[in-house]
Parts: C-alpha cells; sequence; structure tokens
C-alpha cells in the first residue's frame, strides 16, 4: 500500500510532461501540423500543464515559433528540453525530439518513483517514532503535554530541516549560478547518489550531443549547448575542453577530461573517426543512463538502512535516558 502511495505521489508534472511529449510525437510523426498536434496534446492534459500549453499553442498562432514559445516557461520545460527542441525546430525533426523527449522524462519518473518507493517506510518510521518517544515520560507524569508535543517536534525537525534545506539549495541552483558548483560538489561526494548523478548528468550530455548533431547544429554549438545540458556545473566541466577544441579546430574528444570512463572517451574517439557522432554519444547516453539506473537502485536499497540505523541509535538513546532518569544511573552490563 506504501508502495503504491509512493508511485500516486511521483506522478508529477514533469511525468505529465513526457506524457505530452509522447502525445505530440505520435502526431508529428503521422504528418499533423504543430498546431494540430498541440490541440491534441491540450485535450488530454489537466491543471497547469493545460493552461502552458494553451499559451505555447496561442503563441505559435501569432507567429511566434515553437522554441520562443517555450522560452517563456522556464519552469515548467527544463533547459535541455527547450535546447534539444529548439535544434529539432531548425532542423525539421521536432517529431524525433519530442520522441526521445518522452523516453528521457519516463526514464527519470522511473528513477524518481524508485527512490520515492524506497523512503515512503522509513519516513513513516520515522513519525511513529517521534510520536512514541516521548510516551513513557507522558504517561509516568515526568513531562507535561506541552513538553511532550515539543519533544516530538524536536524530532520531527531533525527529518524535515535537512529536506527543506535540500529544496532550498536546488532552488538557489537553478536562480544563482555561483551556488550551482559547491551544491554539485558536495552532491558528487555522496556515496552512491554521487556516482548515480555523475553518470546521469553524462547520459544528459550525449543526449543531448546525439540529439543536436543529428539535427544538423553545428559541432561548435553542440558542444557548448550539450555542455550546459548536464545539470551538473562539475560533470560540465569535464566536457567544457571539448568546446575548446573544436573552437581551435581540433576534435572533440581530443579536449575532453582524461578523468572521464575511458570507454566513453573511446566511443567518442570512433565516432568522430567515422562521422557516426549522433550513433555514438547516443550509446554513450544508453550506457551511462543504465550505470544511472542501476546505482540510483543501490541508493533506494540502502537508504532505508541508514534512516533505520538513525532510529535505532535515537532508540537506544532514549532507553539509556529513561533507565537514568528512573534509576539515576547508566544499566551495568
Amino acid at each position: 500500500m506504501a508502495e503504491r502511495a509512493a508511485e500516486r505521489i511521483a506522478m508529477s508534472s514533469k511525468t505529465r510532461l513526457g506524457q505530452a511529449y509522447y502525445d505530440l510525437s505520435v502526431m508529428m510523426d503521422a504528418g499533423v501540423p504543430i498546431l494540430r498536434s498541440l490541440d491534441v496534446a491540450i485535450e488530454g492534459r489537466q491543471g497547469r500543464l493545460k493552461r502552458v500549453l494553451t499559451q505555447i499553442r496561442d503563441s505559435i498562432s501569432k507567429g511566434s515559433d515553437l522554441s520562443t514559445a517555450l522560452s517563456e516557461h522556464h519552469s515548467v520545460f527544463p533547459l535541455m528540453d527547450r535546447m534539444l527542441i529548439e535544434a529539432a525546430e531548425t532542423a525539421g525533426s521536432l517529431g524525433l525530439s519530442f520522441k526521445m523527449l518522452s523516453q528521457w522524462h519516463e526514464f527519470v519518473h522511473r528513477i524518481t518513483r524508485r527512490l520515492q518507493v524506497g523512503l515512503i517506510r522509513p519516513f513513516l518510521t520515522l513519525h511513529v517514532a517521534a510520536f512514541v518517544f516521548g510516551l513513557p515520560g507522558l504517561v509516568a507524569g515526568r513531562t507535561t503535554t506541552g513538553q511532550y508535543l515539543l519533544g516530538v517536534l524536536g524530532i520531527l525537525m531533525v527529518l524535515y530541516i535537512p529536506t527543506v534545506l535540500v529544496v532550498a539549495c536546488m532552488r538557489l541552483r537553478e536562480r544563482l549560478p555561483l551556488v550551482a558548483l559547491p551544491l554539485d560538489f558536495i552532491l558528487l561526494r555522496i556515496p552512491l547518489l554521487g556516482r548515480a548523478v555523475y553518470h546521469m548528468s553524462i547520459s544528459r550530455y550525449a543526449r543531448a550531443f546525439a540529439m543536436m548533431y543529428r539535427a544538423g547544429v553545428p559541432i561548435t554549438e553542440v558542444t557548448d549547448r550539450a555542455t550546459r545540458a548536464t545539470g551538473n556545473a562539475i560533470v560540465a566541466r569535464l566536457f567544457d575542453g571539448g568546446r575548446d577544441s573544436v573552437r581551435a579546430g581540433g576534435l572533440a574528444w581530443e579536449g575532453y577530461s582524461k578523468r572521464l570512463p575511458a570507454q566513453y572517451l573511446h566511443l567518442f574517439q570512433i565516432g568522430e573517426e567515422t562521422g557516426e557522432l549522433d550513433k555514438t554519444a547516443e550509446k554513450i547516453a544508453e550506457i551511462s543512463a543504465d550505470r544511472a539506473e542501476l546505482l540510483f537502485g543501490e541508493f533506494a536499497r540502502w537508504q532505508p538502512a541508514a534512516i533505520y540505523a538513525v532510529v535505532a541509535i535515537v532508540v537506544i538513546y532514549m532507553i539509556f535516558r529513561i533507565w537514568g532518569q528512573i534509576y539515576g544511573g547508566l544499566p551495568a552490563f
């Protein structure tokens, strides 16, 4: 039941956006014009996404292009989505871009759902524990109801303060680029989660690279835009040299950091030598996405154990505390 609840929570606006992309890809692959395709996509939506798609449809009907209309809704359409759609619009491959973005959002949703399912039980356990820890003192009359509730609030703050800080940091990261570097550095140092984010960022780079290269975007722009699409400032630095190398007349892979996995560098080299960079970049995107999903799964599997360990430590602490209050000292072993 907890898993089903987590899955319902995980049906975020990003997931609904992926479904809208899929509807648009089906319509455009069938040769339906963009305005008519948007009409069909709007019919199947609701809430904020429906309003935004309607506004985009109105903007296009007044002469605006799709990428410009999307740029007016940064909070709904991520940077990578906007860049890929802009490139695809120029190359006339919007149907393909919508299909790939649909698959990307489904992949992100699958990972998010797994993490949420792993968290739902530990969070419920912590809430129950917060109310149970202070009950002995309340029942014995050593604490008042007010003191008991303050104790519950104090325990819950240990859970919610870090959560609020994480959300606040993510918001600051999007609005203040200078904050992104230290936050991304810390994120990459978290066991398992950091490696997962690392491979996810590489997948974002390679996927953006493949789509824009296939759409006919000049390689100098591809390397620049794909670097900005990584979603992690530290990982983006590993690809900065590729952009600089191309601008100097060299090959992209020659400028990439040697700290990147050798397999990825080798595939980029093969792609540039054979002229099939889009295919090799897409393969890198698949490999790195699979590794990211595996690592996110491992993190989801171990994070409940870590939370339970914290709960166990707090329980032991409370036992010793209650013992000391009753008997005036620690138990002898």
